[in-house]
């Protein structure tokens, strides 16, 4: 079970490598770009990986940070809930998103991303709600109605 998800706000954001993009997170601000850093990180084995991020998020707190990436705690922050994020602006854990609209522009970057990195016959859980189907993306039609109901919240 993945607990935590890493959301791709930290710096530097993953980029497509094919042409055309299949996905298009937004690059980093320059007043977050300026905090990335790279970390030595030890593995079980003894081997030294370097990551880099703005944000290592709970591998700060746990130091679990040299396991698979979806299971360790590199980039992964638990969040709040939603109650009150009108009155909440900037966004995200580091304040990458001005507005609603900016936050809602990225996860549908983000869930793009996810859908074309994973592996094929792989559903993972952060697209599906039954585990085993791929949750229908949001449509254009549809962004309005959830930025109305966010502003409700």
């Amino acid at each position: 079970m993945v607990r935590y998800h890493d959301i791709s706000t930290q710096c530097p954001r993953p980029v497509d490598s094919v042409t055309p993009a299949r996905f298009n997170l937004l690059p980093c601000p320059p007043r977050l770009a300026r905090n990335a850093r790279t970390y030595p990180i030890t593995l079980p084995t003894g081997a030294t990986v370097r990551r880099t991020s703005s944000d290592p998020g709970r591998a700060l707190l746990t130091g679990f940070a040299g396991g698979p990436a979806a299971a360790d705690d590199w980039n992964k922050l638990d969040m709040n809930g939603l109650r009150g994020i009108r009155n909440t602006a900037l966004y995200f854990h580091n304040n990458s998103a001005d507005t609603l609209e900016a936050v809602v522009d990225h996860y549908v970057e983000f869930f793009k991303r996810v859908r074309v990195s994973a592996p094929p016959g792989v559903v993972p859980p952060i697209l599906a709600t039954d585990g085993v189907n791929f949750d229908r993306p949001l449509t254009a039609e549809e962004r309005p109605a959830l930025l109305a109901y966010l502003r409700k919240l």
